[in-house]
């Protein structure tokens, strides 16, 4: 039976695909689709959002053909009907809940009686420029759109360094391997930075000119959980004096024997002085607070 060692054809390995890129053009188009949202709600004025298909699609279809049909609300006054402008007409809402327009004050005092919506087919050409004109002040579909798209590409642009550094760092791990232990070549403020150390610190006498004059990295701190298993501590051992002896109360001569037994006092041992204390290095000073 012949075995086979190499990997199947069929498997593949981790993606490589920009995702961090991805996500932010997806990012960049919600949030213009969400200004041009706002604009349309907050920014327009009713008669821009009525006529907003009409408008595009007279500039569509006259492509194709001439003439189109199309609704066109009208002032009706006494000496005739206009096409209602935006100084004309206020939003409301019927009971059905269906927007709608009404008169305003300005146009009532100037003898506008009311309301009406006129079908009729008029050439494609002619009707953009005629709304174009009168409704949205000579303003292109771009001119529209504009604001929305600057904020856009300003969003993308900006986050296209992080997203591209994030990427190109999400690569390295399945084309070099990821590292799961053994040291790890980094600077001072990279441990620092890493290991949050705030605890014993050795002097960094090799800092760049920038770090000298600010002032930073100036020591290699050891994280305070490792400081008692990295750094220790020794001691030079105190030489002890060796136990005085009480003398008794009494004469000068040879003590008075007494009817009590009195025991006598442990002598003290004094230790051994061991050649590992002869030999043994002078602590240099510590400050808690380095």
């Amino acid at each position: 039976m012949r075995m086979k060692w190499s990997r199947a054809k069929g498997m593949r390995g981790p993606s490589i695909q920009p995702f961090y890129t991805y996500a932010l053009a997806l990012i960049s188009f919600m949030a213009t689709v969400g200004t041009q949202g706002f604009r349309y709600m907050r920014v327009w004025t009713p008669l821009e959002r009525h006529y907003l298909l009409a408008y595009l699609g007279s500039q569509v279809v006259g492509v194709v053909r001439d003439n189109g049909s199309y609704a066109l609300l009208q002032v009706a006054t006494r000496k005739g009907s206009r096409l209602a402008l935006d100084s004309d007409v206020l939003p409301t809402v019927t009971e059905s809940g269906k927007n709608s327009f009404a008169l305003s004050e300005e146009a009532l005092k100037h003898g506008a009686l009311r309301l009406e919506f006129h079908r009729g087919h008029y050439n494609n050409a002619e009707m953009h420029a005629y709304i174009g004109n009168l409704i949205y002040q000579n303003q292109t579909l771009m001119d529209l759109v504009r604001p929305a798209l600057w904020i856009g590409l300003v969003l993308f642009f900006a986050g296209m360094l992080p997203a591209t550094y994030l990427d190109r760092k999400r690569f390295s791990a399945p084309r070099y391997g990821r590292k799961l232990r053994g040291p790890e070549l980094m600077t001072v403020a990279q441990f620092n930075r890493k290991h949050r150390s705030r605890g014993i610190g050795f002097v960094n006498k090799l800092r760049a000119m920038l770090d000298q004059m600010l002032g930073l990295n100036k020591k290699l701190h050891v994280p305070l959980s490792k400081d008692n298993s990295h750094v220790s501590i020794m001691a030079k051992a105190l030489a002890q004096e060796p136990p005085k002896m009480a003398a008794a109360a009494g004469t000068e001569g040879t003590p008075q024997p007494s009817d009590t037994r009195q025991e006598p006092a442990p002598l003290e041992q004094k230790p051994i002085q061991g050649p590992e204390f002869e030999h043994a290095v002078k602590p240099t000073a510590r400050c808690f607070f380095e």
